[in-house]
């Protein structure tokens, strides 16, 4: 009965939502993504290569310099914990959707080593209306294709992280873009479940002070350490 109420509330708000959308997108702070090398390295000791797929999170968007955005922290961390050296490979955009996600893995080169995957996606899907039955066919093509592509990688999928607390968008946008990302990150990690090589992992809120770039949209530097840190984890 709760979820039922939910839907429909988030039917109802619907139209208004998509005016405050349209007035959110001509009036938000726009923040470069982090400046610096989409490729590198960190640690000592025995390779593990890291690629990161995606959307703003990836690109570091907010972040400032590449070595503060999520993916390249989660290097960082994942070399300290192994001691190993990872040799990172970061391919995300400002903006991307999954459609995008899936054109940039047929165009990375098939022979690439790649040992684990990191990969955010979603939050572009949420703002651009994307229905339950396209989301869920494109996960569903998403897994096949990066299986058939890298079949020994491990893979991590970044949970959409709880939209309803971005403190950009005014209400009731903030609830419907809430109870949209829910949606359809339930559906990823039901299909990401099933699985054997890969994880779905929920995103949390960094509990520190400073979880939200000035824009109020993208994660900080500081929780995307705190992202990082919990996500390293998990390889």
């Amino acid at each position: 009965m709760k979820n039922l109420s939910r839907r429909l509330a988030f039917w109802l708000l619907l139209p208004l939502s998509a005016v405050q959308g349209l007035w959110v997108r001509r009036t938000a702070l726009r923040l470069p993504e982090a400046s610096g090398a989409r490729t590198g390295a960190v640690g000592l000791g025995e390779e593990l290569h890291l690629l990161a797929l995606g959307d703003s999170i990836i690109a570091g968007v907010g972040t400032g310099i590449v070595d503060r955005s999520m993916p390249v922290q989660c290097a960082q961390a994942l070399a300290s914990t192994r001691k190993c050296s990872v040799q990172w490979r970061v391919i995300g955009a400002n903006g991307a959707d999954i459609s995008d996600l899936r054109d940039s893995i047929r165009q990375i080169d098939d022979q690439q080593q790649v040992d684990v995957i990191l990969i955010s996606i979603g939050v572009n899907d949420v703002t651009g209306l994307s229905s339950t039955r396209q989301w869920r066919t494109q996960v569903n093509q998403l897994v096949v294709e990066l299986s058939e592509k890298w079949p020994q990688a491990r893979v991590i999928f970044v949970g959409l992280p709880p939209m309803g607390k971005f403190p950009l968008p005014p209400q009731p946008l903030r609830f419907t873009l809430g109870q949209r990302a829910a949606t359809l990150d339930s559906i990823a990690a039901d299909i990401i479940s099933r699985q054997e090589l890969m994880l779905h992992v929920p995103t949390e809120i960094n509990p520190g002070e400073q979880e939200f770039c000035e824009d109020g949209f993208h994660p900080s530097a500081e929780s995307c350490a705190y992202w990082a840190s919990e996500l390293a984890q998990r390889f």
